[in-house]
Order: C-alpha cells, then sequence, then structure tokens
C-alpha cells in the first residue's frame, strides 16, 4: 500500500478523474465531425484514434504531473506455460461471471435492445479491419487506463482494495453507457470486475490486453 502525502493525494485525484473523463471526451469526439460530412466509418475511426490521445495525454500526466511509473504496481513476469495457464484461466472466469449475469438477466426479464450498437455492428459486418482495430483499441487502451492506471491509484487513495475494484468496474461500466440500456452496462461492469480482481492478483496487464482483445473479438465476429 502507497503512503501518500497530501499534495500527492491531490494530483492522485486529479489523475483519476481524468482517466475517467478523457476516454469520455474521446468516444464523443465524433459528434464534432457529424455535421462536416465524415461517413459513419470515418467518425467511428476518428473516436478510436482521439481513445489513443487520451491514453497518450494520461501517460504524460503520470510522467509530468505525478513524476511516477503510468503502472504503479510493478508487472510480475511468468514462464510462458504460466501465462498462458494464467490467461485461460481470467478468459474462463470472464465466462462464468457472464454466464452467471446472463442468466440472471433472462430470470429478471432484463432486456432492451441498443439501436447505437446495432449501428455499429451494420459497420463491422462491412469492414472488417475497423471491427479488427476497435478489439485492439479495447483491448489495450481500456486495460491500461481502468486496470493499469485507475484502478492502483483509487486503492493507494482509498486504501481499500475491495472498493477500488468495486468502484472501478463501476466506472468502467458506465463509459459505455452510450449504448443506452442498462444491459451495456450491466455487462462492461462484471467484466470490468472480473479483470480487476485478476490484476490485483497476478499483477500483469499483458494477461488482461490479451484476454480483453480476444473476448471482444469473438463476440463481435459471433454477433457480426
Amino acid at each position: 500500500m502507497l503512503n501518500i502525502t497530501y499534495s500527492k493525494k491531490t494530483v492522485l485525484i486529479c489523475g483519476i478523474i481524468l482517466s475517467t473523463l478523457l476516454p469520455i471526451l474521446a468516444i464523443y469526439s465524433s459528434l464534432l465531425f457529424k455535421d462536416l460530412g465524415f461517413s459513419k466509418e470515418t467518425q467511428f475511426y476518428i473516436s478510436r484514434f482521439t481513445i489513443w490521445i487520451s491514453l497518450l495525454l494520461l501517460f504524460l500526466y503520470s510522467f509530468k504531473i505525478e513524476k511516477q511509473p503510468f503502472l504503479l504496481w510493478k508487472e510480475t513476469e511468468y514462464p510462458f506455460s504460466s501465462f498462458v495457464k494464467i490467461l485461460f484461466i481470467t478468459f474462463l472466469k470472464l465466462f462464468v461471471a457472464v454466464y452467471i449475469v446472463g442468466l440472471l438477466i433472462i430470470l429478471f426479464k432484463i432486456t432492451g435492445e441498443s439501436a447505437a450498437l446495432n449501428k455499429i455492428l451494420t459497420l463491422f459486418k462491412k469492414n472488417y479491419v475497423l471491427l479488427f482495430f476497435t478489439c485492439l483499441t479495447a483491448g489495450i487502451t481500456e486495460e491500461l487506463i481502468f486496470r493499469g492506471y485507475l484502478l492502483p491509484r483509487l486503492e493507494a487513495i482509498l486504501k481499500n482494495k475491495n472498493l477500488a475494484i468495486i468502484l472501478s468496474s463501476i466506472v468502467f461500466g458506465f463509459l459505455h453507457i452510450g449504448y443506452g440500456t442498462l444491459l451495456n452496462v450491466i455487462g462492461p461492469i462484471v467484466i470490468g470486475f472480473v479483470f480487476a480482481i485478476q490484476y490485483e492478483k497476478y499483477r500483469n496487464i499483458k494477461i488482461l490486453i490479451i484476454c480483453h482483445f480476444l473476448w471482444d473479438l469473438f463476440l463481435l465476429i459471433a454477433k457480426t
């Protein structure tokens, strides 16, 4: 657990706010180009590129303002066999968690069709490069921001790892509120919760990046 001063705490809180606001601004940045004649594909590409820019800004903030590494938790290195095993365990936990929540959603009859998601899926059906780039962007940027950056800093401030895991998962879930349905928030909260637990346990962001990328890739290919 990190021991931080008042001034350091203020800087960390500002970083936490940035890690929440920058991805939101990046996602909705494409709206600025809506009336400029850009196609839906181009607008979507712009929103993905701006997420990378938000990650870069967060990197600069950690180095220049916080004056510390972006990843507060030192990466634990594993032999290849152990790496693959942990990756498989993470994927399995994710599948079980999503499956159980899916059953509960059916049980409580929580339904909702996301018009926004359907429009995106239509784009992906026409452009698999965009689909792949989207999965790659989500896997790398979202894990680095919400698990690599946000989670350790929440834990440092709150002095409570369980609360940090829950809050980071909720923030991650509400990042997807633009899809317009409760289901599109619940799902990412569950996914964020599983990934946060795994990062807390194994301290290896690369495992989460690969797992997140593959999960999104398989899911989107299945939907398209």
